[in-house]
């Protein structure tokens, strides 16, 4: 008997199309398959935040294994660094990821900042969509500075945090405001028990006078990626959060709403603020970000030359 042949993607196909939108983001047949793969949403995608040196590439690998465990599929998109010479991802592709090479339910690409602020890539948008109508699960790691904590909300389901015991994390997080921003909390290296337990208690004591933009309550979990301490609890975390999406039936507009959100910004970046408010009104939102970007931009640039 033959053994059925996997409908999954490989990665080298996957590579492809992200490859072919890169090179060719205003082509029309690139455009519509942009659009296509946003109208076609399969993964919970999930940002993961926070400031360099707190663990998040250590928490993504614990990560991946128990969401294998389950079966489920992993699409990774890690934000790093731009190097000043080549202006491309300093780590590079699975450099800190341990991505066994066989797995093509596990698929991971390094995205370069370049000059794109907010810790994520320009490209971080257009590639999410693809990897979401594959995977069940798409991890977005950002660089961790600036304002990536607010950039990550607009573009995924589920906003992780990550703090580190001891660091003043916790402190910066509470008054700078962000803590309205995600749905869950992370305090990694929980190995260091005093450390963590100290900023739990931070985290806590001002937590419940908060909810996340959702209205829900701020989940607050301690893991360890030495230990692998709360990583089901993470799990759980995650899945709860996921079926709360569905079942509330809000998850499609939310997601409109990201498209709108892409397309504004990306015209504000083209035009200017003072240009997208002489603009906006002939703005006619659908479910093709992509297509109205393009067509928007073209009718502009007309008037403009």
């Amino acid at each position: 008997m033959k053994k059925k042949k996997s409908s999954f993607k490989k990665k080298i196909e996957i590579s492809s199309i992200l490859n072919k939108i890169e090179v060719n983001f205003d082509n029309l047949d690139v455009i519509n398959q942009l659009d296509n793969f946003f109208n076609s949403p399969r993964g919970h995608v999930v940002g993961i935040t926070g400031p360099p040196g707190v663990g998040k590439s250590s928490m993504i690998n614990r990560l991946i294994k128990v969401l294998r465990k389950r079966d489920l599929s992993v699409g990774i998109l890690a934000v790093d660094p731009s190097s000043k010479k080549s202006g491309g991802a300093i780590l590079g592709d699975r450099a800190r990821f341990e991505i066994d090479p066989k797995d093509d339910k596990i698929f991971t690409r390094s995205l370069a900042t370049k000059n794109f602020l907010g810790g994520i890539s320009e490209m971080t948008f257009p590639y999410m969509n693809v990897l979401r109508s594959i995977f069940d699960i798409v991890i977005i790691e950002t660089v961790g500075v600036g304002q990536s904590e607010v950039s990550i909300e607009d573009i995924v389901d589920t906003v992780i945090f990550c703090v580190q015991p001891g660091s003043g994390d916790s402190l910066q997080f509470i008054k700078s405001g962000i803590i309205e921003i995600p749905d869950i909390i992370c305090v990694t290296k929980s190995d260091l028990s005093i450390l963590a337990n100290n900023t739990i208690s931070d985290i806590e004591s001002v937590k419940k006078f908060f909810m996340n933009k959702n209205g829900q309550e701020i989940i607050t979990i301690s893991i360890s990626s030495t230990t692998n301490q709360g990583f089901d609890n993470l799990d759980k975390s995650l899945n709860d959060r996921w079926l709360w999406l569905k079942n509330k039936r809000n998850l499609k507009k939310h997601r409109l709403k990201q498209g709108k959100k892409w397309l504004n910004n990306n015209l504000i970046n083209k035009f200017g603020i003072e240009g997208f408010k002489k603009i906006e009104n002939m703005i006619n939102y659908s479910n093709n970000p992509f297509l109205l970007l393009k067509e928007i931009s073209e009718k502009v640039n007309i008037v403009l030359r």
